[in-house]
């Protein structure tokens, strides 16, 4: 099961991914993992370093920016990087974390969120 070794969740996934991708037993070193981010992202990078510290586990969590990168590459939703959710865990909890993390954001980001929402509100009343 993905996340069951001792590097967690993010190292587990991020190889089982490569492996898909390379094949197994196929998958090059990070600098060419790096490369073939790169390339499948017009030339954002994700440091070879970085992806080194995802497979060993000192990663264990990703930015938003490297998230993207990665779904891009890998052909997979974002949201394939973040971390499932603690079985277990109060909602009242899940609420407090979003509303911290919410509060980092800038007015730009804000924006940004208000229109997806939006939009997907939108969306969602027009498919009915």
């Amino acid at each position: 099961m993905v996340g069951d070794s001792p590097k967690g969740w993010l190292a587990d996934t991020f190889a089982s991914l490569l492996e898909e991708k390379y094949g197994k037993g196929r998958v090059p070193g990070v600098r060419t993992i790096s490369a073939d981010i790169s390339a499948a992202n017009d030339g954002q990078k994700v440091s070879h370093g970085h992806v080194h510290h995802i497979l060993t586990g000192e990663a264990d969590n990703l930015t938003d920016r490297t998230r993207s990168l990665l779904a891009r590459f890998f052909g997979r939703p974002a949201t394939v990087f973040l971390q499932p959710e603690q079985s277990g865990v109060p909602e009242e909890d899940l609420v407090q974390v979003l509303a911290a993390r919410l509060a980092t954001f800038d007015s730009a980001q804000m924006s940004a969120i208000e229109e997806a929402v939006r939009l997907v509100s939108t969306s969602r009343a027009r498919a009915k």
